[in-house]
């Protein structure tokens, strides 16, 4: 999937005072997603499908604001290419969040529909910079989700962009995301020694890894966590395996579930030997899990499992 963006609707929901400070806001916008498609992102920019009838100011809704002669020609131009070169996010977020198992995501107490898209398919999320909880460049989540009937709770952070100074401090993070770009599981597949240089691969994830086609979102949180175990080995020069340093959240498992699924947690590695691959991080959002072994380290880490939770 490419790297687009998506507008975060709590942003619109607090109207500026007046037309000219709407406008002003709306310009802002405009510049931050210039600023963006200079860098390399996709010019696409999702948006919730009521967009339109959305206020900016009071009586100044989004739709008066594309036809308002007082604005730019050109920022009014550049927003309707945005817009119209995609779905609204709206029409697919449902059906994303049942495939991930989330009950909601929610920034600062209110639920984050546009957020939660971004946080899933791995886009860049960018927001009018209407309040001063929109003006940085990441910002906290909090995700709920069901595994096992139990109502489980994380707490994440995502990048944003509110105006060109967040772009310009994220231009690293665009430009990776962009250069590990994928087709689809086989193109991933195929592409693995050229991406993850630190990361070898038993047999079996093959088929696990080319299950996922074109358009699964699933796709670029695999693609995420492989990038960021690649990342740690290459910093991993000496010492033991350090879980703490890894962005996300890597866990052994239980005892009772070592004990459980003994069978399917030995794998056999590239070299022949059979290991236990205990590690896991999970996807984040989602039930799937990367099981991962670090007896070849330092610098380098055995990938043997990924897919839906060992059960």
């Amino acid at each position: 999937m490419d790297l687009e963006m998506v507008l975060n609707e709590l942003s619109l929901r607090t109207p500026a005072a007046d037309i000219p400070t709407a406008r002003q806001l709306m310009s802002e916008l405009i510049r931050t997603v210039r600023q963006a498609t200079v860098s390399g992102v996709k010019r696409v920019l999702r948006t919730s499908d009521d967009i339109n009838t959305i206020e900016l100011a009071p009586d100044y809704p989004v739709a008066r604001w594309r036809n308002d002669n007082g604005v730019n020609r050109e920022e009014r131009s550049f927003f309707r290419t945005l817009t119209t070169k995609a779905p609204f996010w709206t029409d697919i977020a449902e059906a994303i969040k049942n495939n991930f198992d989330l009950s909601d995501v929610i920034h600062q107490g209110e639920e984050a529909r546009g957020l939660c898209f971004a946080l899933v398919s791995d886009a860049l999320p960018v927001s009018l910079n209407s309040e001063a909880r929109w003006n940085h460049s990441r910002l906290e989540l909090t995700v709920t989700r069901l595994e096992d009937e139990e109502l489980i709770e994380e707490h994440l952070e995502i990048i944003h962009a509110s105006c060109r100074h967040h772009i310009q401090e994220h231009t690293d993070w665009i430009q990776k995301r962009i250069r590990i770009e994928v087709i689809d599981g086989l193109d991933l597949w195929k592409r693995r020694e050229e991406l993850f240089t630190s990361l070898e691969f038993c047999d079996n994830v093959g088929k696990q890894i080319q299950s996922l086609n074109i358009g699964n979102p699933m796709l670029r949180q695999v693609v995420k966590r492989l990038y960021e175990l690649d990342d740690y080995c290459k910093i991993w020069a000496s010492g033991s395996f350090n879980p703490d340093n890894l962005p996300s959240k890597a866990t052994p498992e239980s005892d009772t579930r070592l004990q459980q699924f003994q069978q399917e947690l030995i794998i056999r590695c590239p070299d022949g030997e059979k290991r236990i691959f205990s590690l896991h991080v999970r996807m984040t959002p989602g039930a799937w899990r990367l099981h991962f072994c670090v007896e070849s380290g330092p610098g380098k880490i055995i990938i043997g499992y990924i897919g839906p939770k060992i059960q």
